[in-house]
């Protein structure tokens, strides 16, 4: 199965492509407003480096967030429109699990914190187990001030060790938050972002384009369909 994933959830941009010979490709770019620029032509040149085609895509996945307001609507909506346009079905995957997943990535351990900036004063925070080939939420994605997140992932996580990752962790630290927790990713990543998806594809959790949305997790601000979306920048 070839699949091509979006992830822009954050200041950095990123694309993959994960081959059906099981080789994934990627492509980061930390650039901050310039995402929607960007993303197209990522997504062609992760294909020329995988010498696959759009013809020969299978589906596409894309990070969903919780992040940046602008940058989930543009990952949403490249997703969109490649599927709608080739025919294909979609997988949304949480940019907080993609980033526990790096986390743990070639270690032990089988929990992580997963947290991004939310801007505001508070932070989006996950945690995850690693159990089988996709992780559990341990404490579901929320958005939270520092202090109460440190309380959250303490709940959560009880006795169990973990290792940390995202943007967030640092607010986490002043917070409160074990420095024994280290952090081990900075932003999610296309290629764990495909991985995922290509686990959801499996088991069969694809969505038709229409379907292609942002999680969304702050209740103050309702979510609409992308074409009514207002292009200033906010965090959902």
């Amino acid at each position: 199965m070839n699949l091509l994933a979006f992830e822009t959830s954050t200041e950095n941009c990123s694309t993959a492509v994960l081959r059906s010979d099981g080789e994934v490709f990627s492509i980061n770019e930390v650039a901050p407003q310039k995402h929607a620029e960007l993303i197209l032509p990522m997504a062609d040149q992760v294909m020329r480096m995988a010498g696959i085609e759009k013809g020969d895509l299978d589906g596409i996945v894309y990070g969903k967030g919780p992040g940046s307001f602008t940058g989930v609507r543009i990952a949403a909506s490249s997703a969109h429109g490649y599927a709608q346009a080739l025919g294909l079905k979609c997988a949304g995957v949480s940019s907080l699990e993609a980033l526990a997943m790096q986390a743990l990535y070639e270690t032990d351990e089988s929990c992580a914190v997963a947290s991004i900036d939310a801007r505001m004063g508070e932070v989006y925070v996950a945690v995850y187990e690693k159990t089988g080939r996709y992780p559990k939420a341990l404490l579901e994605p929320c958005v939270l001030k520092p202090s109460a997140a440190v309380q959250a992932v303490s709940e959560s996580l009880g006795a169990h060790g973990a290792y940390a990752g995202g943007t967030g962790t640092e607010l986490l630290y002043v917070a409160g938050l074990n420095r024994n927790i280290v952090k081990r990713s900075q932003f999610p990543d296309g290629e764990f972002i495909v991985k995922l998806g290509a686990v959801l594809f499996e088991e069969g959790k694809v969505l038709d384009a229409s379907e292609a949305l942002p999680l969304y997790v702050r209740n103050e601000v309702t979510w609409k369909k992308i074409p009514q979306q207002h292009a200033s920048e906010h965090h959902v």
